[in-house]
């Protein structure tokens, strides 16, 4: 969300915010573009099931 407005009962909410915030958590959470892991990497850390 990006603003509340209780006066009006409104809620404002941003696409482009939310994209941008799941982006930040990935690199948070599987490193960042200097950590030297390739794309493939990381997409297959984010996508192996445990066997």
């Amino acid at each position: 969300m990006t603003n509340v407005d209780a006066k009006t009962r409104r809620l404002g909410l941003s696409i482009k915010a939310r994209e941008i915030a799941e982006e930040k958590e990935a690199v948070e959470q599987y490193g960042s573009s200097d950590s030297g892991a390739s794309l493939g990497d990381i997409l297959g850390a984010a996508l192996k099931t445990d066997e």
